[in-house]
């Protein structure tokens, strides 16, 4: 696990991918994710962490020329090129996969709590299933719960992430 540091300028940039993301949704009366908010200051914080965890990630993989490439959520689509960057709002909750998720990318943990950020690890989405349990966190949503013991270093991640449009 690492702590990420936010210079001015990345802080910056997350909060207007974060404002961005929820206009975006808000004008297209889009349903959050997993029964989340649809509006108002509880779904903005939520594209908020999003956006500055898909930073964070970038960041730290020397990767920032892709961040935020997807302008409009699809599913299927990547934060990073392979790369799915998975943020929980606390230091202790483990990662979560959903059942539908695509299975062929990279899946990473980060927690944002306490104006930290920690980027705790990374597991290949084919590991998923028999790393993780599966459970229904939200009703009728079955997910699988990786355990943050399961994820490997975030820094063997980077000796090998070499993106590809």
């Amino acid at each position: 696990m690492v702590e990420f540091k936010f210079t001015p300028e990345q802080r910056a940039k997350a909060l207007t991918e974060g404002a961005r993301r929820q206009s975006f949704n808000e004008r297209r009366s889009m349903k959050g994710r997993n029964r989340a908010p649809e509006r108002g200051g509880a779904a903005q914080q939520m594209h908020l962490l999003g956006a500055a965890a898909e930073l964070a990630v970038a960041a730290y993989l020397d990767a920032e020329e892709y961040l935020y490439l997807d302008q409009s959520p699809v599913r299927g689509s990547c934060d990073l090129p392979g790369i799915d960057v998975k943020c929980r709002s606390r230091h202790n909750y483990d990662l979560l996969v959903q059942l539908d998720d695509d299975l062929s990318k990279t899946y990473v943990l980060v927690t944002i709590e306490d104006q930290k950020t920690y980027i705790h690890g990374y597991i290949p989405g084919l590991e998923v299933p028999t790393a993780g349990r599966v459970r229904e966190l939200v009703p009728n949503r079955p997910c699988y719960v990786v355990p943050q013991s399961a994820l490997k270093p975030i820094g063997t991640l980077k000796t090998y992430y070499c993106p590809q449009q």
